[in-house]
């Protein structure tokens, strides 16, 4: 299963909805896609997680990486609904202080 279900344009912010498994056979799929969507100019991305159940560490590298990657180039990726299994994680590793998460996808957007 893709890990990009959806994506879609909400004013200047793309929109994507990820499936349940933010794993090491899903990083290359988000890195060329975070890359494809830069290179294009959409440098503000919101993930919708809400479905992500799984997560190791690769996965949460890849998050890491396209979220640095994207912060240097002079944009931002900010997480929408992300799963209570993903928050555990974000906080164990201190990420959730780095990585800005939110739960209404109206606040999010004005984060932007």
């Amino acid at each position: 299963m893709p890990l990009v279900l959806h994506q879609r344009r909400v004013g200047p912010v793309t929109l994507l909805e990820l499936s349940e498994r933010l794993t090491i056979e899903n990083v290359p799929e988000l890195r060329d896609t975070v890359q494809d969507l830069a290179v294009h100019g959409h440098r503000s991305l919101l993930l919708d997680c809400s479905r992500v159940s799984v997560v190791d560490s690769q996965g949460l590298g890849g998050l890491v990486s396209n979220w640095l990657t994207l912060k240097k180039g002079g944009g931002k990726m900010e997480l929408l609904n992300p799963s209570v299994r993903l928050r555990e994680v974000l906080q164990i590793v201190g990420m959730h202080k780095v990585i800005e998460c939110f739960d209404d996808i109206g606040q999010a957007l004005r984060a932007f």
